[in-house]
């Protein structure tokens, strides 16, 4: 996959070696690639080619890049930088080694209570560091939380354009993108979101631990 892929082996602005692909979305792909400069590893999520309203997409991608990097906590994945290749738009954000929420559930659900609080807290405190700077994640999953390998949990894609997989919904005027399973019952209906949707999405996440 790697030796088919356009992307792996650039320098996007003289800066970011791109070495592999990590994940792949609706809206987005996620690759690991070197910082040349500070000499350290970083994640980048690019937008995929060939959607709708690519200018759209791209002035979302932007705005919300900026909202979330003003937000610091250390149960969310930083946002360092954004740039352009090629007219498609990247954010690049800290890298956590380690697997997601969705491969813990997979191997140890459903787990004691105790322990299911020890992962959703750390969510919860994140989503409560958004929601005070007036930013709704709208897409909390198991997906988009990351658990390092020194077991530090850490919401992922904060107010990004999301990188979709499966089922999804967009609300009224294609604003909002999530994946069904998650999404509140006011998001379907009204097409708009604010903490209350993320609260009910972080209470399907518990119920799955």
């Amino acid at each position: 996959e790697r030796s088919r892929d356009g992307l792996v082996g650039q320098v996007l602005d003289d800066r970011y070696e791109v070495v592999g692909k990590l994940a792949r979305g609706g809206m987005a792909t996620v690759y690991l690639a070197h910082d040349l400069r500070l000499s350290r590893e970083v994640a980048i999520k690019i937008m995929n080619e060939g959607l709708g309203d690519s200018d759209e997409f791209a002035r979302r991608f932007d705005a919300e890049a900026r909202a979330a990097a003003h937000l610091s906590h250390q149960n969310v994945v930083s946002v360092f930088d954004q740039g352009s290749d090629r007219g498609r738009p990247y954010i690049v954000m800290e890298y956590v080694e380690g697997r997601t929420l969705r491969q813990v559930i997979a191997k140890e659900a459903p787990m004691a209570p105790e322990k299911a609080l020890s992962y959703i807290e750390p969510v919860v405190k994140a989503l409560a560091a958004a929601h005070d700077v007036g930013l709704v994640h709208c897409d909390v999953k198991p997906e988009n939380v990351m658990v390092s390998d020194r077991g530090v949990v850490k919401v992922a894609d904060f107010g990004l354009a999301k990188a979709v997989t499966g089922q999804t919904v967009t609300a009224t005027q294609g604003l909002l993108i999530g994946t069904v399973s998650y999404i509140p019952p006011e998001l379907v209906t009204s097409g708009r979101a604010t903490s209350r949707s993320d609260v009910y999405s972080a209470g399907v996440v518990l119920f799955e631990l």
